[in-house]
């Protein structure tokens, strides 16, 4: 819910959005990441990314890692002058999405499941993804190239 500008020395730019424990948050909270790529003059493909790597973690997170409401999802974007930065910080399960397989491609669309495959996109869209359980916190930081 805040921005704050980045330091001289890389010339980027970083903010912190809050999400709420329920998905009716999501499109408010991804309106203002939209400008802030927007107002830092994020290539149409890093916004893209950016914004599909938000959603379905800050997703993931909402849906799955809570038993009971009223906690909130912290998301720092750092923009950098070759990468996006994001990191997401929940109080919720321990849970690190880099053990989770990829799911099997299905023989055809008629086997085809819905959902299942945010982290897989997340992976696609990152150049680098790393994992921590900081105390009580889950703690995601994804790489996305800045192009």
């Amino acid at each position: 819910m805040n921005g704050v500008a980045g330091s001289a020395r890389d010339g980027g730019a970083e903010t912190v959005i809050e999400v709420g424990q329920s998905l009716a948050e999501l499109g408010r909270c991804l309106e203002e990441l939209q400008g802030f790529l927007e107002r830092h003059g994020v290539a149409a493909r890093g916004r893209f990314q950016t914004e599909l790597v938000f959603e379905e973690l800050v997703t993931n997170v909402v849906r799955y890692g809570y038993d009971g409401g009223g906690e909130t999802v912290e998301v720092m974007v750092r923009i950098e002058p070759d990468d996006i930065v994001m990191v997401v910080s929940d109080e919720g399960r321990p849970f690190n999405p880099l053990e989770r397989q990829d799911p099997e491609a299905p023989e055809s669309l008629a086997d085809a499941s819905i959902g299942g495959l945010g982290i897989m996109l997340v992976r696609k869209a990152a150049r680098h993804m790393a994992y921590e359980r900081d105390g009580n916190r889950n703690r995601l930081t994804v790489v996305i190239p800045n192009e």
